[in-house]
């Protein structure tokens, strides 16, 4: 089985992932200090650090599962959108990341097919 040309996990985005894990901790101790806070203390630190953990962890896959199903929905259009059609059909999707990186994309191959038609502009 041929491995994958952009695989979801690969070690050089380890520095990403264990910034993502950063963030997710920060966000885990504030929310779980917000938690603490709003039930009177009553809720123990190491209760409420647990609870906020596994949360935030639920909401953080939640997300990236939704984009890899997003990114295989989008993966026609940006084949289509590779081979030089004006009007690759890239379906909307819901997540505003991907979006953008969709828009990015389609002004980039505007972009270049106007320079390609334009004459005197510089190639590449």
């Amino acid at each position: 089985m041929q491995e994958p040309r952009y695989p979801l996990l690969r070690k050089k985005n380890i520095p990403a992932y264990l910034s993502v894990m950063a963030v997710w901790i920060g966000v885990s101790l504030v929310s779980a200090m917000l938690l603490v806070v709003a039930s009177s203390a009553t809720l123990g630190w190491l209760r409420a650090v647990g609870w906020a953990l596994i949360t935030t962890m639920a909401g953080m896959a939640i997300m990236f599962v939704a984009s890899a199903l997003n990114l295989r929905k989008l993966r026609a259009g940006f084949d289509r959108l590779s081979k030089g059609d004006a009007n690759p059909g890239i379906p909307s999707v819901w997540c505003p990341v991907l979006t953008m990186a969709t828009e990015a994309a389609v002004e980039l191959q505007h972009s270049l097919h106007e320079r390609k038609t334009t004459p005197g502009a510089p190639s590449r």
